[in-house]
Order: C-alpha cells, then sequence, then structure tokens
C-alpha cells in the first residue's frame, strides 16, 4: 500500500500532520537505502556484538548482545529479498518505538538502518512475563499480580495519551518484559499503529471483537486484551486453551470469553470484566483501570 493510500486510511485530517508524516517516511527510506544524512540514532552494526537468539517471529529474530560493552538485545529484520513488506514493517517500528519515552516502554537505544543489516538495539530484560507465567516457577500471588497490571496500565495510559494515539494491537504475557525488582516494560511494537483503519493483525485469543469484524477501531481493543491478559494472570491459564482459531472467533463474536476462576477477587474479577465488554464504548479507559487497580492493591 502506498503510503499516500495509508495516509487516507488513517483518516488524517490535518494538512500539517500528513505533510510531517511524509517528511518522516521519505527521510528514513533516504536513510536505510544509505542515501540520507546520518541519524542521531544510526549505530553502525559493526559496533554490535551479537549472541544468542531470546525471541522473534514474522520478518524478525531478537538476540541477546553487546554495544560498546553494554548488554542489549538486538532485534534483527531478515528477508532475502529486502521486500518492502519487511522494510516498511522495519521502518514504522523503529519510527513508533524512537519517539516513546517512558518508565514502562521499553528503552529504544538506535537502530542499524544500512541493509542487509536492519536492526533494532533496546535495552535488554531478563525476562518475558510469558516467561515468568508459565516457565519459571514462580508463584504470582495476587500482590504482585495488581503490581505488574499497575505497571502496564501506567504504559499505556502514557500511549494512548499521545496524539494521535499509540495502539500496541499486541497486548500478551510475551510482549511485556520483567526484570528482577519486577517492573514491567511493554515490547514488540510491530502492530502498532496510529490508525483508526482496519485490523488485519493480532494474536486471536486477545483479538476484540471489532478485529475479528474487520471493522475501524480504536485504543479500546488493547483495553479489550489487556482484560483477557488479566484474567490469564490470575488463571494461570492461556486463554480459550485448547479450542481452534475458528472456535475462538466465534465465541468472541458471541460474547463467549474466557472462565474467570472462583477465586478471583471480586473487584478484580468486575474489572476484567469491564475490560472486555463486547461493545468498545463500554470499555473503560487506562486512566480509569489504573485507579481501579489503586483500589484493588488495597485490598490485596
Amino acid at each position: 500500500m502506498s503510503l499516500a493510500s495509508q495516509m487516507g486510511s488513517m483518516r488524517i485530517k490535518d494538512p500539517e500532520e500528513i505533510e510531517r508524516l511524509v517528511k518522516e517516511n521519505n527521510e528514513l527510506k533516504r536513510q536505510i537505502a544509505g542515501g540520507g544524512a546520518s541519524s542521531s540514532y544510526q549505530i553502525p552494526y559493526e559496533d554490535l556484538e551479537v549472541q544468542d537468539q531470546i525471541g522473534g517471529g514474522g520478518f524478525s529474530l531478537v538476540y541477546r548482545g553487546f554495544w560498546k560493552g553494554t548488554p542489549v538485545a538486538i532485534k534483527k529484520w531478515f528477508d532475502p529479498n529486502q521486500s518492502e513488506q519487511m522494510v516498511q514493517e522495519f521502518r514504522e517500528e523503529v519510527m513508533t518505538l524512537a519517539e516513546l519515552r517512558h518508565p514502562n516502554v521499553l528503552q529504544f537505544l538506535g537502530a542499524c538502518m544500512r541493509p542487509p543489516h536492519l536492526a533494532m538495539v533496546t535495552e535488554h530484560m531478563p525476562f518475558s512475563l510469558h516467561h515468568v507465567l508459565y516457565g519459571a516457577g514462580v508463584d504470582l500471588d495476587r500482590k504482585k499480580i495488581v503490581g505488574l497490571a499497575q505497571d502496564i496500565a501506567r504504559a499505556f495510559v502514557y500511549l494512548h495519551s499521545r496524539r494521535p494515539a499509540v495502539v500496541h494491537r499486541d497486548i500478551k504475557p510475551a510482549n511485556f518484559l520483567v526484570d528482577r525488582a519486577w517492573k514491567v516494560k511493554v515490547c514488540d511494537f510491530g502492530l502498532a499503529s496510529n490508525s483508526k483503519a482496519q485490523a488485519g493483525a493480532g494474536t486471536p485469543q486477545y483479538m476484540a471483537p471489532e478485529l475479528y469484524e474487520n471493522k475501524p477501531y480504536n485504543e479500546k481493543v488493547d483495553v479489550y486484551a489487556f482484560g483477557v491478559m488479566l484474567n490469564e494472570l490470575v488463571a494461570k491459564e492461556p486463554p480459550f486453551s485448547g479450542l481452534a482459531l475458528g472456535a475462538i472467533r466465534e465465541a468472541v463474536l458471541e460474547g463467549k470469553r474466557p472462565d474467570v476462576p472462583l477465586s478471583c477477587p471480586k473487584l478484580i474479577s468486575d474489572l476484567v470484566k469491564r475490560c472486555w465488554a463486547q461493545a468498545a464504548d463500554s470499555r473503560p479507559s487506562f486512566a480509569q483501570i489504573l485507579e481501579a487497580l489503586k483500589e484493588v492493591a488495597k485490598a490485596v
């Protein structure tokens, strides 16, 4: 899809905003092609020491590594043909993360922007929330769960308050990182979008009904996914476990949701149910979620 088409689908009416996005896009294209002025966040690939793989999917793989002696995470994009789709995915994630500054958002350090080495360098955090939940043998008590949820809510209060709002679109335990002090940071902005255009992608177990229906959406799709994940943290079981993808879609569109554990405190279960409401307008904002979690923290 051409940039002009993307601008149209985003429904941005401010000509200055369109002009800014066009200029940013064109400038980053020149940098990737090696023909533009150097960027303040460009990192020569030879400055990186790439070590073992720690994650990845799609057109990218994530490695542990070092940058001038500092431990970092290195997300490398790969495609033998250097296709426009891959380059666009790289460009958009770099542009999104480079502008974000928040204690609960993974810190962007720089990017290698000369093919064939397209890579994004970020701070390294030791664990994913998915690993903590399912692979670390850690007993997540309610206080820890509420503390993690508050960190996540703070990140999304910030992301959704930006103009235009940054819609992550892929909230799930694998896309949150946890340090040894139990601080959480959101990562992987590969599906992040400033657009209210149609959906197209996501992780099925966490997708809101409007995404399945391929309808225009807003930041409330993140609220829905957060509700599913919060229930998952309490249940310690993946949502819709054992269901085929088609069955998950059918269930969500019929208003069905994962089971809420009987042991779940009422304040949490009430919040979960508000977040995954069928109608986007019925879901709370993350500012409201954060206030609700403060009340939950007093009770657990």
